[in-house]
């Protein structure tokens, strides 16, 4: 007579096992004093299910069990392992119907209608480039034809500096540079002094103003335009 082997391979679960990830809220089951704490379910068939959370509960304690999708089941079960924080939990009722198994396996409704930026930017990559191109075209179309400021082109073709012939020579022959052309500020037409030694003007009201030697009057805009600089560190008024 033979004896039939039993399979050691063979599958002897009454009911499926899914192996997922999906967040839920924990807590231990009519102990209203203890708050929720986050888990994460790895495991669920229509008996049980595993999960991990920071909770202290013990095995043969009850546990509520909150799945954060769109159907926000909630499950209460008695927890028959535990090892560290991963909880081996059986459901209260004899066998969960397969409905509710279905309602937790579906996805949640923020992961539907809030695609991440690196989702949305792969499938509009071409939209993106497009646009930024766009960007780019305008600002060079509305930058290149900037003229420069009026008063800077009246000032650059006034100004002549006060160059010797030598000077004058050498600018000409490329073995020196003119000198820039300054930049007017404060009130153009006040009369100033200006001192021939050290460079400087006065401006109305100044202890040296027409007293210094080898000094003479003339615009502060003249003074500028001579590289003069003024004694008191600001312009004229």
């Amino acid at each position: 007579m033979t004896t039939a082997l039993a399979n050691p391979a063979q599958n002897t679960r009454i009911a499926p096992r899914y192996h997922v990830r999906l967040p839920v809220l924990i807590s231990a089951e009519g102990d209203s004093s203890k708050m929720s704490v986050p888990g994460l379910a790895c495991e669920i068939s229509q008996r049980g299910m595993a999960l991990y959370g920071g909770i202290d509960l013990l095995p043969g304690d009850l546990m509520a069990v909150e799945f954060q999708n769109s159907a926000r089941v909630r499950i209460s079960g008695i927890i028959r392992n535990r090892s560290g924080f991963c909880f081996g939990l059986e459901f209260l009722e004899a066998t969960t119907s397969p409905e509710m198994i279905s309602e937790v396996l579906q996805p949640s409704d923020t992961a539907d209608q809030t695609p991440s930026w690196r989702a949305w930017f792969a499938t509009h990559r071409g939209d993106a480039s497009v646009g930024l191109a766009g960007l780019i075209l305008l600002f060079a179309f509305l930058t290149a034809g900037s003229p420069p400021a009026q008063n800077q082109v009246v000032r650059a073709k006034a100004y002549q500096p006060s160059l010797t012939l030598s000077e004058r020579m050498l600018v000409g022959m490329g073995l020196a540079e003119a000198p820039p052309v300054p930049v007017a500020a404060g009130n153009p037409e006040v009369q100033v002094w200006v001192d021939l030694h050290t460079g400087l003007y006065y401006c109305p009201g100044a202890d040296l103003y027409g007293k210094s030697p080898d000094g003479k009057f003339t615009t502060q805009r003249d003074a500028q335009l001579d590289q003069f600089e003024p004694a008191a560190r600001r312009n004229c008024k």
